[in-house]
């Protein structure tokens, strides 16, 4: 995606002129409502939410991004840490079981009701018909199948550990 800067008077000539160019490939206008669910179902990090001052790249199993062997910058000791002993936090997808969308910043325990981290994005998946999270998780828990309980509004509800990217672009989708 791309974002577009323009003279307030100019806006309105761009985007017509962005949708009649477009027109023939099927491009239709969609809001950040939209983009993020779309970022979501694929897997894609947004940052304030599965990265983070306080979430790393290898946490968020983007570690093939950091080069450690490419000079001094901040943080570095840290990263090459997670990447020799592997990270205390990992970023999981989440599918409920139970009836309830988990939210950002709503706590995940295990099953004996112990804390082990927080979910960063939920919602009801348009294109999958099901409630689905990402979740940043204490390492132990983030096997798939691994089995949750997600706060929901002072509920505990159930949910699973489950492979991600939620949804993937096929070939056949793809229009030449």
């Amino acid at each position: 995606g791309f974002e577009l800067y323009a003279d307030r008077n100019d806006a309105v000539k761009l985007w017509n002129a962005l949708l009649a160019a477009g027109e023939r490939s099927g491009l239709i206008p969609a809001g950040l409502g939209a983009r993020d669910t779309l970022r979501f179902e694929a897997r894609l990090p947004l940052y304030g939410q599965e990265l983070s001052a306080v979430i790393t790249p290898i946490e968020a199993g983007l570690g093939y991004f950091v080069k450690t062997d490419k000079g001094d910058f901040i943080g570095r000791s840290v990263l090459e840490e997670q990447k020799r002993l592997g990270p205390a936090r990992k970023l999981v997808g989440l599918e409920m079981i139970e009836r309830g969308i988990a939210r950002s910043h709503y706590p995940v325990f295990d099953a004996c009701g112990a804390p082990i981290g927080e979910v960063t994005t939920g919602t009801q998946s348009p294109t999958l018909k099901k409630n689905v999270a990402l979740a940043l998780l204490q390492a132990p828990h983030t096997a798939v199948g691994t089995e949750v309980l997600v706060d929901i509004r002072g509920k505990r509800l159930r949910a699973v550990v489950v492979k991600t990217p939620f949804y993937m672009k096929s070939k056949k989708d793809v229009q030449a």
